[in-house]
Parts: structure tokens; C-alpha cells; sequence
């Protein structure tokens, strides 16, 4: 009721030529991303509030090397919290630190106000997120395959002999857990089928 009053209101008021009584134009992509953003932090915690904010403002260089932040405990009544923002690497550390107070000033702009924005390594720094394309869960399931036979183990070599040495190493593992898989599979389907007497 109080939504059709505001938009009866906004009607009366609007003027073609005056450009201040207008609406902003707006896409619908916009439109929908800022309802589903709305919604989905509206019961988010501040942290998440604030990587949230720290990820729109920072840039994309920024937030693609930020692995996590987090608000300090504001100190005194006047203060306001600390950012601490942990990243992956030094070189951008550096960068970052540079314009810190200018990335508190952004934040305030974004509805987020802090006394400070500071930068710290990461411990996860220089791991990679996936060791060469796997996942946690790839390396469990590797481990319980059965083991590949020496003569499965040389025709897999065979076979990839004649590949060049940069995709060779890929196509072996690809063929090897391939035929650890089919052993599975088929160890499982004898294992569950009715024997006969």
C-alpha cells in the first residue's frame, strides 16, 4: 500500500523537461542484480558485507588476488572499525598500500565506513587453488581406483609414446584413470550381479 502511494506520488511529480524530477535510466540487468544483491546480503554478516562492498569498490585486478577480509572490533566509541584485507601476493600488497586512504574514502562512498584499510599476506598465499586441474575430490576418488596392472601400465605408455612431451603427461593420467575407473566399474558390477550355482 505504502509502495503504490510512492509510486502515485513519483508520478504527479514527474516532468519531461525537468531533467531533476526524472528518473535515472537503468538496464534490467541492473535492475535485477541490484534486487538480487539487496536480498541475498540482506541477512549476510558484515564480513560478508563487507568483502561484498570491498570487491565492488577495489576493482577487478584487486578482488580476483583478495582471498578474504575482516573487520576489526572499533576501538572507543568515535572510532570506526579497521579493513584487513588478505591477498595472495606482495607485488600487489604494495600497490594497494599505496592508495589506502583513498580506498577508505571509496568505501564510505559505497556505505561501508572504516578508519582504516590495511593489507596483509595471506597464509594461503602462493598455493594454488587446484594443483594442476585437481580437485580435492579428484585426488580421494584416485585413491580408492584399483591400482593399474604392469601390462595395463605399458600399453597406457604405448599409447602415449608418440605424443609430444607437453601433452603426453595429461593424456597419460587421462587414460590411466580411465582404466582404473572401468576396473572399478566392473569389479562393482561383478560384485552386485547374481552368481550362478
Amino acid at each position: 500500500m505504502a509502495q503504490s502511494r510512492k509510486r502515485r506520488l513519483e508520478r504527479l511529480e514527474y516532468d519531461p523537461l525537468d531533467p531533476s524530477k526524472q528518473h535515472q535510466p537503468q538496464t534490467a540487468g541492473e535492475l535485477v542484480s541490484s534486487f538480487v544483491d539487496k536480498n541475498l546480503l540482506a541477512g549476510a554478516s558484515a564480513a560478508s558485507l563487507a568483502l561484498t562492498t570491498w570487491r565492488r569498490v577495489a576493482g577487478r585486478r584487486a578482488a580476483k588476488h583478495t582471498v578474504a577480509v575482516w573487520l576489526s572490533e572499533p576501538r572507543g566509541r568515535a572510532s570506526l572499525p579497521d579493513l584487513v584485507v588478505y591477498l595472495d601476493g606482495h607485488a600487489l600488497m604494495v600497490d594497494l598500500t599505496t592508495n589506502a586512504e583513498l580506498y577508505v574514502d571509496r568505501l564510505a562512498h559505497a556505505g561501508l565506513e572504516v578508519g582504516h584499510v590495511c593489507f596483509k599476506l595471506s597464509k594461503k598465499a602462493g598455493q594454488r587453488r587446484e594443483e594442476r586441474g585437481e580437485t580435492r575430490e579428484d585426488r580421494s576418488v584416485a585413491r580408492d581406483l584399483p591400482p593399474l596392472t604392469p601390462l595395463e601400465r605399458a600399453h597406457v605408455d604405448a599409447a602415449t609414446a608418440q605424443l609430444s612431451p607437453k601433452i603426453r603427461a595429461n593424456a597419460s593420467k587421462a587414460m590411466e584413470m580411465s582404466l582404473r575407473r572401468a576396473k572399478l566399474k566392473t569389479t562393482r558390477e561383478s560384485q552386485t550381479s547374481p552368481q550362478n550355482p
